[in-house]
């Protein structure tokens, strides 16, 4: 599979990963049989814009995506619900982990609801950081310790990848995660 292009690939799919800056990468590696499989047209896109908002759009991703993997004989679900996690309740998880079936889905899945671009300028780098700051912000209020933040250009150096939300601690319950994501959206 080496070798290949944005231009090898079926143009309902090219299409989308151009006009919505998406890695190729997650479609190069995937078999032409495969490829043919996945019938997304822009008719079929939900950007975050449409899903209300970021935590909404990574929530509607994780339920069709798990939908996807259970349809495809790989049972799984969104734990916690309301969650952008999914989780695979079978057995073989290496198996599965591999398999072109999660790897399909997860390509689709990316088409149909796209990450937003990254930011393109220094100003909507300025608003995705200062989202991070307010989240930070609130967390802290919350009782959560975090550490101080990257400046901005550190920020925008990192291709922005600083989040307040990794520094909450991993085995807080699910309704605790539930509700701080409705106190302070994760951006």
């Amino acid at each position: 599979m080496s070798g290949r292009e944005v231009g090898d690939l079926p143009a309902n799919i090219a299409d989308l990963v151009v006009r919505y800056r998406l890695p190729p990468e997650r479609f190069l590696g995937l078999p032409d049989d495969v490829l043919a499989e996945i019938d997304v047209t822009e008719a079929d896109v939900q950007t975050e814009e449409e899903s209300g908002g970021y935590f909404e759009h990574a929530n509607a991703r994780a339920r069709w995506t798990a939908e996807c993997y259970t349809s495809a004989g790989w049972p799984s679900r969104v734990d916690p619900p309301g969650s952008n996690v999914v989780v695979y309740e079978g057995a073989n998880a290496p198996v599965f982990a591999a398999s072109v079936e999660k790897r399909r889905c997860d390509a689709e899945a990316l088409l149909r609801y796209p990450y937003p671009p990254p930011p393109q300028t220094r100003e909507e780098w300025r608003r995705v950081y200062q989202r991070q700051l307010d989240a930070a912000a609130c967390l802290e209020s919350e009782g959560y310790a975090l550490p101080d933040p990257p400046s901005l250009d550190a920020f925008i150096d990192s291709g922005g990848r600083w989040s307040a939300y990794a520094f909450v601690p991993d085995q807080i319950s699910g309704d605790e995660w539930n509700r701080l994501l409705a106190t302070c959206p994760q951006p």
